[in-house]
């Protein structure tokens, strides 16, 4: 019986030190997940000059350079071209979302149409991957020529809130396996103050 008794508060500071352990191995995996996020972002960019090649052919200019691709914001690209163009909005909407329906990480984003000269928007919609929540207007319009930018804006993909989901996930499981493990017995208290 003495041996018991002295084998249970030994058991739980292992448990302790493992409870710990555990909870920095959460913490180190849930801030070193990565995955494919930068060969995915940077096919992005490709996909994001593909339009602008696309929208260039379209307008009838095959030789003039699209323009580096800038990141202008977290999720907010910017394509920019070397000279003046038109575009017909309808051709622009499909291009677009044919071409990044290629991206798995572009389910929802907004597309731009921003004049150089004065930063207005001359031409903007919306795509959601419910279909229905779509906003797109004015597509049987041609636009007059002018130098445009496309800034296109992607739905933040949810990575960095599903890490935090399971590090707090994780946090709440080990917070509730220490105070399983880790709590002294009621009963054992009682009955060591009646011996004594």
């Amino acid at each position: 019986m003495l041996v018991k008794r002295n084998f249970l508060p030994i058991k739980r500071k292992h448990m302790g030190g493992l409870l710990i352990l555990l909870f920095i191995s959460i913490i180190c995996v849930a801030f070193s997940m990565t995955g494919n996020d930068d060969f995915d972002f940077a096919r992005r960019e490709v996909l994001l000059r593909r339009i602008g090649h696309e929208v260039l052919l379209q307008s009838g200019d095959s030789t003039s350079r699209v323009l580096p691709v800038k990141k202008i914001a977290e999720n907010e690209y910017q394509i920019s071209f070397e000279n003046a163009f038109t575009f017909q909005a309808e051709s622009l909407v499909n291009t677009t979302q044919r071409l990044l329906a290629k991206d798995p990480l572009a389910s929802d984003y907004v597309v731009n149409v921003v004049n150089c000269a004065n930063a207005s928007v001359a031409y903007g919609y919306a795509i959601s991957k419910n279909k229905k929540d779509d906003i797109i207007a004015c597509i049987g319009r041609r636009q007059p020529i002018a130098c445009y930018m496309i800034n296109i804006k992607f739905k933040p993909t949810g990575i960095t809130t599903t890490k935090n989901g399971y590090f707090l996930g994780a946090l709440i499981l080990v917070a509730f396996a220490g105070f399983i493990f880790l709590r002294t017995p009621a009963s054992g208290k009682c009955s060591r103050a009646a011996r004594i």
